[in-house]
Formats: C-alpha cells, structure tokens, sequence
C-alpha cells in the first residue's frame, strides 16, 4: 500500500499523509503535516486535531482507493505505519542508541532559521502522533530511550540514565569518577592520567567535528580530582539534554497537545511504564495467553482450537519457533513485536485466524491484515509444509493487505 489519505469523521482531509520527509523519496507525512496546520471554515487547527477521531483511506500505487470502511482497524494500520516510517533513523529525525533504542537526532537542527522550524514541527508533528497513539491504545513498534521517555513524564534527565544514551561513555565516565589518586600532592594527576579538559567534541551534520565548551574558558580547564564531579554532571547534561533540548522541546510539546502535561505526570512514574503501554509488553510471547484470546473463522470456524490445523499451528509457535521469531510473526499478523501490556486479550480488535481451503493451499503462502489483527492461513496437507511457508513469510518482511 502506498500513500495512504485520511479523513476524519467531522469532514477534515489528510492526502497522502505518508508522502515525502526531509528531501528523502521514502513514504512519510509532510502533506499531513501541511494538511493538519490549515484551520478553515469547518475545520479545527493543529492543536486540537489530534483529539478528534480520525477514519483512514488507503490509496494504491494505481490511485485506487482500497474497499471497506475504516471502523478503527485502517486507522490503526494507518498509525503504525506512519510511526515506522517516520521514526526509522534512516528519516534523519532520529538516531539510535548501541541498544538499538531511538531518540532525537542531534544533528537534525538546520542553521538556517526557516529549515530548524520545519524540522521542529515534524518533531511537534510526531510528538502528537504518539501522543493519539497512547489515547487510543495502539501499540507502535518504536523502542524509544528510557532517558528520552523520561523527558516525556517530566523527568530531567541525570548523570545515572547515562547508560541508555551511550554505555561505553559511561563506563568510562565512572572509571574517572572512581579513580584513586596515588599522588595526593599532585593536582595534576587525573589530568596527567585522563587527559581531559572541559570541552566535548561532537560532530555536525556535514561530518566534520566541533568543540564544545563546557564551561567558558573550558579548553584552559583540567579535570582534577577537586572538579571531576562537576565534570561528569556537565557531561550528562549536555549529551541527555542541551544537544537534544529543541527537538524534545517541540516533541514533548505536541505530546501534551493530545495528552496533558498533568495527566502525563499522573499516569506514568517512569519512562519504564510509558514504554510497556505503548510499544507493549518486552517479556517473552505468553502462547498459551495468545492462544485462549484467539477467535477462528472460514475453514477453521466450526472446530476452533480444536481443528487439527489449528492444534499443530499453535503447537509450532509454542515448540518449533524461537523467540524473534514469535515475535516476528506476532508483528506480522498485528504490526506490533510485542502483545499489550494486559495480554493479548486487551488487543483490539480480538486476534483471530482464518482459514482457507483453497486447493492450491500449499502453494501459498500465510498471509494478514494487519488492520485487524487477522491471520489468513491455507489449510496445508501437513505439519511440515505449514511451518516451512509459516517461517518464510514471517521471515521475508512482508506487507500487509486490506482484504
């Protein structure tokens, strides 16, 4: 699917809301951003349009729209394939951790005045997005930093959330902090050992690497063991909050354009629990849960759990596959790795499987609907022939359909 429109219940239109971002030829949501900033006649402005349900069209690569009628399945595809997109860290908007966890990319902020703005609306654009995510209880697929979702809930981020930004920084940080000095007399010695001086070298957008002065004078500075301390703070504060603070500023701000700051700080005392309802939960895939909040239809209707198919299906899941690969089907079929942080019964619609008595069944492969939480499985003469093409499609990332 490509190009996906929008238009919510009160008459507003969002085309081609995953069009172009950022100079880039990938889907994303500049016509969204442009179409959700107007405020006409009949029309409500940016800040309260996220606060209106939203019912979602999908156009083909052909211009055709797709059939059916958005009762909040298309929205949620809609809004996870938009989070996909638009957060992958090859938009630029976003970088990641070691630990694979996204957060604002520092060297998205354009010198020119008119450009830093436009990237702060898309960051404004996306806070907002999230924040609607969180409202209607959709899962997205966008492992965030615990320090980056810390500035979420109203958390000011510290030397000792260090670690989720840069670990290898913060060990050696630490093994500075814990030096002992051999040379009480010698001022000079952690200077002497370190090398270090209060500036910080980061790179810019174009490649090349700039100082940073800590402090003013910084690069006359030596860390000493008297001022280490204020050395390590100052550190943190630049790496987890000033480099980033305009992005997290305009992220956090369409946030609460949605959500409330207040409301924000009430339901979330950490970024732990922000993350767990919405990207889910990061545990291992409970089979069995899956499986008691699972519904049948087609082939598979009358039997249930009970049709031999189904009994080897969830036989492999639970036996034959690993546990990325659960999870990889688990997104395959909902467009979420991880179940809802109260299991799979909380997922909406209900998970449900399809079957299919096709005769050429085992010439095809497994396929989903995503939008609804379907599974469409051919009936396969055998075990092994479902888990061959089960693997292969999870494995094989592909799309989803509106069938």
């Amino acid at each position: 699917m490509e190009n996906p429109g929008m238009v919510d219940s009160d008459g507003f239109a969002f085309r081609n809301a995953m069009s172009e971002i950022g100079g880039s030829d990938s889907i994303a949501f500049r016509n969204a951003m442009s179409e959700m900033g107007s405020s006409g006649s009949g029309q409500v402005g940016r800040e309260d349009m996220f606060k209106y349900r939203m019912k979602i069209t999908f156009v083909d690569q052909y211009g055709m729209q797709e059939a059916g009628i958005d009762g909040g399945g298309v929205f949620k595809e809609f809004l996870t394939s938009l989070v996909r997109e638009a957060f992958d860290p090859n938009m630029g908007l976003f970088t990641t951790t070691a630990q694979h966890n996204i957060y604002p990319n520092p060297e998205s902020m354009q010198t020119d005045s008119e450009a830093r703005q436009l990237v702060l609306d898309k960051y404004k654009f996306l806070g907002a997005v999230i924040g609607k995510a969180l409202y209607e209880g959709v899962l997205v697929d966008a492992p965030f930093a615990q320090f980056f979702l810390g500035c979420c809930v109203g958390q000011l981020p510290e030397f000792n959330d260090l670690p989720t930004l840069d670990e290898d920084l913060y060990n050696g940080l630490v093994a500075l902090k814990n030096y002992v000095v051999t040379q009480p007399g010698d001022e000079d010695e952690i200077y002497k050992v370190f090398g270090l001086d209060f500036t910080l070298t980061v790179r810019l957008r174009d490649g090349q690497r700039k100082t940073v002065l800590l402090v003013p004078q910084g690069d006359q500075i030596k860390v000493t063991a008297q001022n280490r301390l204020q050395y390590l703070d100052l550190i943190a504060q630049y790496k987890l909050d000033k480099q980033i603070a305009a992005p997290v500023r305009a992220f956090v701000a369409g946030l609460h354009t949605v959500i409330p700051e207040t409301w924000m700080r009430l339901l979330f005392a950490s970024p732990l629990e922000l993350s767990r309802l919405l990207c889910g939960d990061s545990g291992t895939i409970d089979v069995r849960d899956w499986q008691r909040n699972t519904m049948y239809e087609g082939a598979f209707h009358a039997q249930g759990r009970m049709h031999p198919m189904v009994r080897e299906f969830w036989d492999i899941v639970e036996t034959e596959l690993t546990e990325p690969q659960r999870q990889r089907l688990c997104r395959f079929a909902t467009s979420c790795e991880r179940p809802p942080l109260l299991g799979f019964a909380e997922l909406n619609p209900r998970f449900c499987i399809s079957g299919n008595n096709a005769d050429d069944a085992d010439s095809r492969l497994p396929s989903a609907s995503t939008c609804v939480n379907l599974l469409k499985l051919p009936v396969y003469s055998s075990r092994q022939i479902m888990r061959d093409k089960l693997v292969t499609a999870i494995e094989s990332n592909a799309g989803f359909d509106l069938s």
